[in-house]
């Protein structure tokens, strides 16, 4: 998965939002173009507003028992309820669990516009990087290695090597889609498709470090582990995904912001979707 999940997960009595989330680092291209692993004006003036509010006792407590019987009998709706339980109570609301995923969002938007700047040879400092890394005849994952190092830079934090787990398996899963495709020429309707994947991994993350501990349980076997997070990840995708496709349609070429603030939406969105199923 990307993340550890050996500990019980956060618990009560504790701010939504960890103050240090706003303190990490994604690249990218903004409207004027950076250095990949640097801050565009555009990223830096994005919507930042925190999770607010003070985690309840026993806040993940029905979400767990829904994962359960996930968990054990591979029913999606309680799948689904499970995520609404996560969002309402777990996390405070859809809200919290978009402004908890900040890094997440912001980390895509940042993937978005720089692969269309490398696309487009819009930005001197990517066309340089990237006419270096094309010189060295490299392979689909080296190519994969070195844009998730320019759009997040090593940094420690649970939450960027989740990031860059989560966009390492999304271009893989691109390049498995499309077995032609150049990563460094895709199209507008591939880069969403990209986003939709990362997103949806990401929300997975998100979801088993904070309740997935359960899965490490001895009661399941090691092949019914994989296979329910394997069903839980793509759940998820297609949650995200079909909720961004309708944003997509509404804003077709957002600007760096813009995307920004749409990518938030979709997974604000998407788990409002959960709690009105519980």
């Amino acid at each position: 998965m990307g993340t550890s999940a050996s500990s019980a997960g956060p618990g009560a009595n504790v701010s939504f939002d960890p103050p240090w989330l706003n303190d990490i680092p994604v690249g990218g291209a903004g409207e004027g173009g950076t250095d990949g692993g640097a801050e565009s004006s555009d990223a830096a003036s994005s919507p930042q507003s925190p999770a607010e509010g003070v985690a309840p006792a026993s806040r993940f407590k029905a979400a767990r028992t829904s994962l359960g019987i996930f968990a054990r009998n591979g029913d999606t709706q309680s799948l689904g309820r499970a995520a609404g339980h996560y969002s309402r109570t777990g996390m405070g609301g859809a809200r919290n669990v978009a402004a908890r995923m900040r890094t997440s969002t912001k980390a895509a938007a940042g993937l978005g516009s720089f692969l269309q700047a490398a696309r487009d040879r819009s930005d001197p400092r990517i066309n340089q990087w990237m006419d270096a890394l094309r010189a060295t005849s490299p392979s689909a994952q080296t190519v994969i290695d070195a844009i998730v190092a320019q759009i997040i830079p090593e940094g420690g934090s649970v939450d960027e090597e989740s990031a860059k787990d989560s966009m390492a398996q999304a271009l893989s899963e691109l390049t498995i889609l499309d077995p032609d495709v150049d990563l460094l020429e895709l199209q507008d309707p591939q880069i969403w498709t990209l986003m939709q994947l990362y997103l949806g991994h990401e929300a997975c993350n998100r979801m088993y470090a904070d309740i997935g501990q359960l899965f490490e349980s001895a009661r399941f076997s090691p092949a019914t582990i994989v296979q329910r997070t394997n069903e839980m990840r793509s759940f998820l995708k297609n949650s995200v995904a079909a909720q961004l496709e309708t944003i997509r349609q509404a804003t077709p070429n957002p600007t760096r912001q813009q995307l920004e603030t749409l990518l938030r939406d979709a997974v604000q969105i998407t788990f409002t979707v959960f709690e009105d199923s519980i």
